[in-house]
């Protein structure tokens, strides 16, 4: 349960839209609130994702800006604080691209970029690090006229990228990421 619960939210904050879409304009790069325009619909706020193609699998996000404003912040949990994790999202001044790092609960990080596509609609492109056999990760999200924010991750195997599911958000004021109780420290002996 743990290894789908950690797949899940590996596969779930690969953010964004089609990955085989045009890319969108990207405001000048710069420093500020800004340079993030492509993300406003989703900061400030909390979603709450149900797993497709499980809808048992749940999982909770708070996007909000970090580094006052100068980068954003997204913390989630799955299964009510039995994994999580935090991304910051960060606007590189020289290539212009959205890089990001997500540190995990589960002894593992990724990196990778993040590329608006269109309104409301990115493509991710993610590595994963501390999991082996991990193959390159892609993601995308985009946020349909009914304002559900569907993200989807893709695999790549035997040379194909393979669709491996992912999470369909809902804004859900007031929700909060658990995050899951540390271990206690071992004390010396």
């Amino acid at each position: 349960m743990k290894l789908r619960m950690i797949a899940a939210a590996v596969l779930s904050l690969t953010f964004a839209a089609s990955a085989f879409a045009q890319v969108a304009e990207l405001p000048p790069p710069g420093v500020g609130r800004a340079a993030y325009a492509p993300f406003e619909h989703l900061i400030g706020k909390s979603w709450r994702g149900t797993g497709v193609p499980d809808a048992s699998v749940v999982d909770v996000q708070k996007w909000e800006w970090a580094v006052g404003g100068h980068a954003v912040r997204v913390v989630h949990s799955v299964g009510d604080g039995a994994y999580a994790g935090e991304t910051v999202i960060f606007r590189d001044k020289d290539s212009g691209a959205y890089v990001f790092h997500y540190f995990t609960s589960g002894g593992f990080h990724t990196t990778g970029t993040m590329r608006p596509i269109g309104q409301g609609a990115f493509e991710v492109e993610e590595t994963v690090h501390g999991l082996d056999g991990f193959a390159p990760l892609r993601s995308t999200i985009v946020m349909g006229e009914d304002g559900v924010n569907r993200s989807r991750g893709f695999q790549q195997q035997n040379g194909e990228w393979v669709e491996k599911g992912g999470f369909d958000y809902r804004e859900a004021p007031g929700a909060v990421p658990v995050m899951p109780p540390l271990a206690p420290a071992s004390t010396p002996g």
